[in-house]
């Protein structure tokens, strides 16, 4: 029971650092746009579906796919930002809503037309293995995809904090007219923060193809989970985004393993609320 409960939060661990790298990208378009973008999961989706593409055709493991995928992603979030966000963005949140629920089941038809209803993994892996410790096993993939998870969220750190993008984002964050006066053009900065947000999804979805499969509906999953690991988190920090993943990634494997798994997203939700009540900026927003 101990071993399996200890199992349990390792993987848990592991795949909340994944959840806290998805939440990342929806978290700086929330909190410099101001934008609520409920295809963000789909966004994953679609990046795990270039990557089953990209690693079939030049049999490259999942890991290696967001060498293309990331200028890809990066690209469409520019394109998506002009052609549908700024569109949006002085319009009520229920038209930003209705607009990216609109975004999300395009890119789920999308994928349903050309990849069909069936799960789609990559069979071609270089990363294999198990790595035993005690009565642990660790999922070599799913270490690997944990801290290339890190190494991501630390440089999107370093550069909110110290290139002059970031600076930019930052300030047009904290007050837009402010930031206008000193030479930020908020539109550009907003496509940056938009098609970076897009890119994170790219990292994830080749990261996650490494150790799980992916169908047309698995951005409602991925959605609903950075939504969850935002509002406890709250905006503002990243590492509070960090602890909040590993929160929702163990709540989540314990719950697969010792209750119904199909209960997870219900206990998940439950802390959610939870937090919502009690802390309504989250456990580590700002004020």
């Amino acid at each position: 029971m101990l071993d399996m409960t200890v199992q349990s939060i390792i993987t848990g661990l592991m795949m909340g650092v994944i959840y806290a790298l998805i939440t990342l990208g929806i978290s700086i378009v929330f909190g410099v746009l101001n934008v609520v973008n409920f295809a963000h999961g789909d966004f994953v989706m679609f990046s795990m579906y270039l990557s089953y593409m990209i690693g079939t055709a030049l049999v490259w493991d999942a890991v290696q796919t967001p060498l293309i995928t990331i200028p890809v992603l990066f690209i469409f979030g520019f394109i998506v930002y002009y052609l549908i966000i700024d569109r949006t963005l002085r319009q009520m949140y229920v038209v930003q809503l209705a607009v990216t629920v609109g975004l999300q089941i395009f890119m789920r038809s999308m994928a349903l037309i050309i990849w069909k209803a069936q799960p789609r993994a990559l069979q071609y892996s270089i990363i294999q293995g198990n790595i035993q410790i005690g009565p642990y096993t660790i999922l070599t993939s799913r270490l690997v995809a944990a801290i290339i998870s890190l190494i991501f969220i630390a440089g999107i750190a370093w550069f909110l904090n110290k290139s002059w993008a970031g600076s930019a984002m930052r300030a047009a964050s904290d007050d837009l007219d402010m930031a206008s006066l000193v030479g930020v053009n908020y539109r550009r900065t907003y496509a940056l923060t938009f098609a970076i947000g897009s890119a994170l999804t790219a990292v994830a979805g080749g990261l996650l193809m490494s150790f799980q499969q992916t169908d047309p509906v698995g951005g409602i999953r991925f959605g609903f989970l950075s939504w969850c690991v935002l509002a406890l988190a709250g905006l503002g920090s990243i590492p509070g985004l960090i602890i909040s993943g590993m929160i929702v990634g163990v709540a989540e494997t314990v719950t697969i393993t010792f209750f119904d798994p199909r209960s997870r997203l219900l206990v998940i939700y439950g802390i959610f609320i939870l937090v919502l009540w009690f802390k309504p900026r989250g456990l580590f927003g700002r004020k």
